[in-house]
Protein backbone atom coordinates (compact mmCIF):
# COMPACT_ATOMS: atom_id res chain seq x y z
CA UNK A 1 0.00 0.00 0.00
CA UNK A 2 2.66 2.45 1.16
CA UNK A 3 4.96 1.92 -2.19
CA UNK A 4 1.80 2.81 -4.47
CA UNK A 5 1.69 6.15 -3.07
CA UNK A 6 5.02 6.87 -2.18
CA UNK A 7 6.07 8.99 -5.32
CA UNK A 8 2.71 11.33 -4.62
CA UNK A 9 4.28 12.34 -1.41
CA UNK A 10 7.96 12.58 -2.51
CA UNK A 11 6.82 14.80 -5.01
CA UNK A 12 4.84 17.13 -3.05
CA UNK A 13 7.13 17.73 -0.17
CA UNK A 14 9.62 18.55 -3.19
CA UNK A 15 6.92 20.74 -5.10
CA UNK A 16 6.32 22.75 -1.93
CA UNK A 17 10.62 24.26 -1.30
CA UNK A 18 13.95 23.33 -1.34
CA UNK A 19 15.65 21.31 1.31
CA UNK A 20 18.00 18.04 1.31
CA UNK A 21 16.85 14.83 0.33
CA UNK A 22 17.34 13.05 3.63
CA UNK A 23 14.61 15.53 5.08
CA UNK A 24 12.24 14.76 2.50
CA UNK A 25 12.59 11.05 3.03
CA UNK A 26 12.60 11.46 6.87
CA UNK A 27 9.39 13.59 6.53
CA UNK A 28 7.78 10.82 4.45
CA UNK A 29 8.77 7.96 6.55
CA UNK A 30 7.06 9.89 10.00
CA UNK A 31 3.89 10.41 7.56
CA UNK A 32 3.39 6.46 6.64
CA UNK A 33 4.11 5.60 10.09
CA UNK A 34 1.39 7.90 11.53
CA UNK A 35 -1.22 6.57 8.90
CA UNK A 36 -0.21 2.76 9.80
CA UNK A 37 -0.77 4.32 13.66
CA UNK A 38 -4.68 5.17 12.72
CA UNK A 39 -5.32 2.93 9.97
CA UNK A 40 -7.65 0.98 11.66
CA UNK A 41 -10.08 3.98 11.52
CA UNK A 42 -10.08 3.92 7.79
CA UNK A 43 -12.82 1.78 6.66
CA UNK A 44 -12.00 1.50 2.86
CA UNK A 45 -9.17 2.67 0.60
CA UNK A 46 -10.50 6.03 -0.34
CA UNK A 47 -10.37 6.82 3.67
CA UNK A 48 -6.70 6.03 3.57
CA UNK A 49 -5.84 7.95 0.65
CA UNK A 50 -7.98 11.20 2.57
CA UNK A 51 -6.11 10.77 5.48
CA UNK A 52 -2.81 10.67 3.50
CA UNK A 53 -3.54 13.70 1.89
CA UNK A 54 -4.64 15.21 4.90
CA UNK A 55 -1.40 14.52 6.18
CA UNK A 56 0.29 15.96 3.21
CA UNK A 57 -1.59 19.03 3.40
CA UNK A 58 -1.59 19.44 7.16
CA UNK A 59 2.19 19.20 6.87
CA UNK A 60 3.44 21.10 4.27
CA UNK A 61 6.54 22.61 4.84
CA UNK A 62 6.90 26.57 4.76
CA UNK A 63 10.17 27.69 6.37
CA UNK A 64 12.71 27.44 3.17
CA UNK A 65 13.08 28.27 0.53
CA UNK A 66 11.04 27.83 -2.84
CA UNK A 67 13.62 29.29 -5.79
CA UNK A 68 14.78 26.88 -8.48
CA UNK A 69 17.11 27.20 -10.81
CA UNK A 70 14.02 25.20 -12.89
CA UNK A 71 11.81 28.41 -12.95
CA UNK A 72 9.06 25.43 -13.50
CA UNK A 73 9.61 24.14 -9.82
CA UNK A 74 9.19 27.71 -8.78
CA UNK A 75 6.15 28.08 -9.88
CA UNK A 76 4.77 24.97 -8.62
CA UNK A 77 5.94 25.86 -5.38
CA UNK A 78 4.33 28.99 -5.66
CA UNK A 79 0.72 27.43 -5.92
CA UNK A 80 -1.59 27.17 -3.29
CA UNK A 81 -1.03 23.98 -1.24
CA UNK A 82 -4.53 22.51 -2.08
CA UNK A 83 -4.38 23.58 -5.72
CA UNK A 84 -0.74 21.78 -5.97
CA UNK A 85 -2.14 18.74 -4.43
CA UNK A 86 -4.59 18.19 -6.99
CA UNK A 87 -2.60 19.53 -9.80
CA UNK A 88 0.17 16.64 -8.61
CA UNK A 89 -2.45 14.20 -8.15
CA UNK A 90 -3.97 14.42 -11.04
CA UNK A 91 -1.68 15.33 -13.62
CA UNK A 92 1.95 13.47 -12.36
CA UNK A 93 0.50 10.36 -10.91
CA UNK A 94 -2.44 10.18 -13.27
CA UNK A 95 -5.18 9.71 -10.55
CA UNK A 96 -8.75 9.77 -12.04
CA UNK A 97 -10.63 13.17 -11.52
CA UNK A 98 -12.83 11.41 -9.42
CA UNK A 99 -10.58 10.52 -6.93
CA UNK A 100 -9.09 13.85 -6.66
CA UNK A 101 -12.39 15.48 -6.60
CA UNK A 102 -13.82 12.83 -3.52
CA UNK A 103 -10.24 13.79 -1.16
CA UNK A 104 -10.73 17.54 -1.96
CA UNK A 105 -14.04 17.04 -1.03
CA UNK A 106 -15.46 19.37 -3.98
CA UNK A 107 -16.89 18.61 -7.23
CA UNK A 108 -15.10 17.97 -10.41
CA UNK A 109 -16.19 21.07 -12.35
CA UNK A 110 -14.48 22.90 -9.26
CA UNK A 111 -11.51 20.50 -9.55
CA UNK A 112 -11.06 21.51 -13.22
CA UNK A 113 -11.42 25.06 -12.48
CA UNK A 114 -8.53 24.48 -9.61
CA UNK A 115 -6.53 22.88 -12.63
CA UNK A 116 -7.00 25.23 -15.47
CA UNK A 117 -5.57 28.16 -12.44
CA UNK A 118 -2.93 25.67 -11.71
CA UNK A 119 -1.98 25.03 -15.89
CA UNK A 120 -2.21 28.87 -16.55
CA UNK A 121 -0.10 29.99 -13.63
CA UNK A 122 2.71 27.17 -14.44
CA UNK A 123 2.38 28.85 -17.89
CA UNK A 124 3.12 32.52 -16.52
CA UNK A 125 -0.45 33.45 -17.11
CA UNK A 126 -2.46 34.95 -14.78
CA UNK A 127 -6.04 33.16 -13.95
CA UNK A 128 -6.84 36.31 -12.71
CA UNK A 129 -6.26 38.21 -16.21
CA UNK A 130 -8.85 35.86 -17.73
CA UNK A 131 -12.56 37.04 -18.93
CA UNK A 132 -15.13 34.88 -17.64
CA UNK A 133 -15.67 33.89 -21.21
CA UNK A 134 -12.12 32.95 -21.29
CA UNK A 135 -12.07 30.83 -18.23
CA UNK A 136 -14.71 28.80 -18.77
CA UNK A 137 -13.51 27.87 -21.79
CA UNK A 138 -9.96 26.39 -20.22
CA UNK A 139 -11.96 24.29 -17.86
CA UNK A 140 -14.04 23.38 -21.11
CA UNK A 141 -10.98 22.48 -22.26
CA UNK A 142 -9.74 20.65 -18.71
CA UNK A 143 -12.35 18.20 -18.76
CA UNK A 144 -11.95 17.16 -22.13
CA UNK A 145 -8.51 16.67 -21.68
CA UNK A 146 -9.47 14.03 -19.04
CA UNK A 147 -12.24 12.33 -21.48
CA UNK A 148 -11.83 10.08 -24.42
CA UNK A 149 -11.76 11.47 -27.69
CA UNK A 150 -15.85 12.33 -28.87
CA UNK A 151 -15.65 14.09 -32.00
CA UNK A 152 -19.24 15.51 -31.98
CA UNK A 153 -17.85 17.16 -28.36
CA UNK A 154 -14.26 17.94 -29.74
CA UNK A 155 -15.89 19.92 -32.80
CA UNK A 156 -17.93 22.09 -30.57
CA UNK A 157 -14.90 22.59 -28.10
CA UNK A 158 -13.12 23.65 -31.39
CA UNK A 159 -15.65 26.03 -32.32
CA UNK A 160 -15.96 27.14 -28.79
CA UNK A 161 -12.25 28.12 -28.41
CA UNK A 162 -12.35 29.51 -31.86
CA UNK A 163 -14.25 32.51 -31.06
CA UNK A 164 -11.05 33.21 -28.01
CA UNK A 165 -7.96 33.86 -29.68
CA UNK A 166 -5.90 33.84 -26.38
CA UNK A 167 -7.60 30.75 -25.28
CA UNK A 168 -6.22 29.27 -28.23
CA UNK A 169 -2.27 30.55 -27.32
CA UNK A 170 -3.12 29.14 -23.96
CA UNK A 171 -4.14 25.77 -24.67
CA UNK A 172 -1.14 25.53 -26.99
CA UNK A 173 0.99 26.12 -23.79
CA UNK A 174 -0.71 23.73 -21.68
CA UNK A 175 0.15 20.95 -24.17
CA UNK A 176 3.89 22.36 -24.32
CA UNK A 177 3.86 22.26 -20.73
CA UNK A 178 3.41 18.26 -20.27
CA UNK A 179 6.23 17.03 -21.06
CA UNK A 180 8.22 19.78 -18.94
CA UNK A 181 6.09 18.52 -15.99
CA UNK A 182 7.31 14.79 -16.44
CA UNK A 183 10.71 15.73 -16.25
CA UNK A 184 9.84 17.70 -12.76
CA UNK A 185 8.68 14.65 -11.96
CA UNK A 186 11.59 12.43 -12.16
CA UNK A 187 13.42 15.02 -10.24
CA UNK A 188 11.92 13.89 -6.93
CA UNK A 189 11.68 10.49 -7.37
CA UNK A 190 14.08 8.05 -6.39
CA UNK A 191 16.23 5.57 -7.89
CA UNK A 192 15.64 1.67 -7.00
CA UNK A 193 18.33 1.75 -3.77
CA UNK A 194 17.12 4.87 -2.16
CA UNK A 195 13.46 3.58 -2.82
CA UNK A 196 14.15 0.43 -1.14
CA UNK A 197 15.74 1.72 1.81
CA UNK A 198 12.70 3.96 2.36
CA UNK A 199 10.49 1.80 2.32
CA UNK A 200 12.12 -0.99 4.43
CA UNK A 201 12.96 2.35 6.97
CA UNK A 202 8.90 2.72 6.98
CA UNK A 203 8.08 -0.96 7.57
CA UNK A 204 10.93 -0.96 10.42
CA UNK A 205 9.21 1.82 11.59
CA UNK A 206 5.43 0.44 11.47
CA UNK A 207 6.67 -2.87 13.18
CA UNK A 208 7.34 -0.45 16.17
CA UNK A 209 4.66 1.50 16.18
CA UNK A 210 1.26 0.36 17.80
CA UNK A 211 -2.14 1.48 16.36
CA UNK A 212 -4.65 3.20 17.46
CA UNK A 213 -7.84 1.50 17.27
CA UNK A 214 -10.56 3.85 17.13
CA UNK A 215 -13.67 4.25 19.79
CA UNK A 216 -16.69 2.25 18.45
CA UNK A 217 -19.02 5.27 17.76
CA UNK A 218 -16.22 6.31 15.61
CA UNK A 219 -16.04 3.37 13.64
CA UNK A 220 -19.56 3.45 13.10
CA UNK A 221 -19.99 6.87 11.66
CA UNK A 222 -16.72 6.53 8.98
CA UNK A 223 -18.56 3.36 7.93
CA UNK A 224 -21.23 6.09 6.27
CA UNK A 225 -19.03 9.16 6.09
CA UNK A 226 -15.35 9.22 6.98
CA UNK A 227 -15.17 12.10 9.40
CA UNK A 228 -13.99 11.23 12.68
CA UNK A 229 -9.95 10.40 12.62
CA UNK A 230 -6.81 12.02 14.34
CA UNK A 231 -4.96 14.92 12.18
CA UNK A 232 -1.72 13.47 11.88
CA UNK A 233 1.28 16.01 12.66
CA UNK A 234 5.03 15.47 11.87
CA UNK A 235 8.20 17.45 12.81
Amino acid sequence: LTAHYLDLSLIYFGGCLHEPMDMRFARVEQVFTALWQHLPYAERVSDFEYMLASALLENTPDNGRITSTEALVTKLRMLQPKTRFAFIAYEFENWPIRWVALLMRIRPRMLHRLLSEARCELCGISWESLAEEERACLEAISVSLGKSPNLRASKELCRRVATFPRVSEIKALWLELRPELVEVRHRYLPDLSQRERLLGNILCSAQSTPMNHPPMMDRVVNTVHFARHAKIKVS
